[in-house]
């Protein structure tokens, strides 16, 4: 499903501090979520920041993200589609963001050896986890979910392994 906002007619204001949101970058984020108002973790309000706020200093084209408010040490953040106000998955704690790292290595070495498509690898992962291809991907999952993920693709690449010569 493509954000409604893509094909609005209304003016589109973008929330501080992004300069703009593009009705086209809209378009073509597809299965979309919607903007965080409160931390999934600590439930402490979430707020969108240049990610300068996060990192000690500005990182990508469109240096955005959603970082939780607790200043207690949630530490769960997530980065923005560019040229949007739409988040790439969930807010993360460094365990789910290290969890996911560590493990989407496997899924990018599976990929690249069977030189499939972004669109491809992820209806495989889908259906081996048993979830629908809209919640496959590494920006929504938590650590089990990364975890699986990341097992699932490094059984596939041992058996491919040792079946060939």
């Amino acid at each position: 499903m493509i954000d409604p906002r893509a094909s609005s007619g209304e003016k589109l204001t973008p929330p501080h501090p992004l300069p703009y949101v593009s009705r086209k970058a809209l378009k073509r984020v597809t299965d979309w979520i919607e903007p965080p108002e409160q931390c999934p973790n600590c439930g402490s309000p979430v707020e969108l920041v240049n990610n300068s706020e996060i990192y000690g200093r500005e990182y990508g084209g469109w240096p955005y993200a959603y970082r939780c408010f607790d200043h207690r040490g949630c530490d769960s953040y997530v980065g923005l589609h560019p040229n949007t106000d739409l988040p790439l998955g969930t807010l993360a704690d460094s365990f789910e963001r290290q969890a996911r790292k560590d493990n989407k290595r496997h899924f990018m070495t599976w990929q690249e050896l069977n030189g499939w498509s972004r669109k491809q690898i992820y209806t495989w992962l889908a259906q081996r986890m048993g979830i629908p291809v809209s919640q496959c991907h590494w920006g929504l999952f938590g650590v089990e979910q990364a975890n699986l993920a990341g097992a699932i693709c490094e059984e596939a690449i041992e058996k491919m392994m040792e079946a060939s010569p």
